[in-house]
């Protein structure tokens, strides 16, 4: 990887969080393009379409739309890898697919409206609520009743209790991808209400200092003129198989089946068992390639 991977995201992503952690932890440089919290993002919306979920990774003319694929570009690996069996990789979906909702639903809504007064202002607040409400609308995800996700982070924990109690991180002696998905819903909930963590066990609290202790690493800011320069340099062409009953070239519609359903137009290059890349253009001549996880995004014709 010669081009500085480029970071768009936003300080109080969950996401981003892991993202930014992941490149400290891995002694990577990087530079930083920060987005508002919610669309209208005009410099990404002219490379990734309707696509509006944070953090993208782009890398060249790579733009990868999910945090496991980026971390996946940024350091040649796989889950597996990365040292996830089938525990390690339920306790992952569990985090990044449930705890991830329920720890804001847990959370008091007086304690949720300082915390984003404090980041948003009183003019932001009003906007980012408006578009989340606008986001989940038609949304598949079930957010549950403030009781039942207190209940689940509390069982949660304990599960991570009880990891931590044969060891120091969950990846092992030191802090891994595990550790980078467990910790990011939960670093979201004290960042929210930094007294959250008073209640859980020893072992997690212990975990949450030494997890908060890592750095995002060096990063500098990006400008329009270094972000076309990173699509204008790398001349790397993807193409895959692309399974049936879509086609090679095909014009297609790629969206998240969960939340924040908003759809991106590409040309599909790729459709595998595992990725989605499709191709749009740049200032009309230069190819981007934007890659999606084939879990959980559909693939339509468009």
């Amino acid at each position: 990887m010669t081009a500085l991977p480029i970071l768009y995201h936003y300080p109080m992503s969950p996401y981003s969080e892991k993202v930014r952690l992941a490149m400290g932890l891995n002694n990577q440089a990087w530079v930083s393009v920060v987005v508002p919290a919610q669309p209208p993002r005009r410099s990404l919306e002219d490379l990734v379409g309707g696509y509006r979920r944070i953090p993208v990774l782009q890398i060249g003319a790579q733009f990868y739309c999910d945090s496991e694929l980026a971390l996946m570009a940024l350091f040649g690996t796989t889950s597996a890898a990365w040292g996830l069996d089938a525990d390690d990789e339920a306790l992952r979906r569990w985090a990044e697919e449930d705890i991830f909702f329920a720890v804001i639903a847990a959370a008091s809504p007086l304690k949720v409206l300082k915390y984003l007064f404090g980041q948003l202002g009183l003019v932001g607040i009003a906007r980012f609520i408006r578009d989340r409400s606008r986001m989940m609308r038609d949304a598949t995800v079930t957010v549950k009743a403030s009781v039942v996700a207190t209940a689940s982070v509390e069982k949660y924990v304990l599960h991570l209790a009880q990891v931590l109690a044969a060891r120091p991180f969950l990846s092992g002696p030191g802090p891994g991808y595990l550790d980078l998905c467990c910790y990011h819903p939960l670093w979201m909930a004290l960042a929210v209400d930094k007294g959250a963590a008073a209640s859980w066990p020893l072992k997690v609290q212990e975990w949450i200092t030494q997890m908060g202790q890592l750095t995002h690493g060096v990063s500098a800011s990006a400008s329009r003129g270094s972000v076309a320069e990173a699509i204008t340099s790398d001349q790397v062409e993807i193409s895959g198989e692309v399974s049936s009953p879509h086609h090679y070239g095909e014009t297609v519609a790629v969206a998240p089946l969960d939340y924040a359903r908003d759809e991106t137009v590409g040309e599909l290059l790729m459709l595998s068992d595992d990725r989605i890349v499709i191709r749009r253009r740049f200032e009309t001549e230069h190819s981007i390639y934007l890659h999606f996880p084939r879990r959980g995004f559909e693939v339509r014709g468009h």
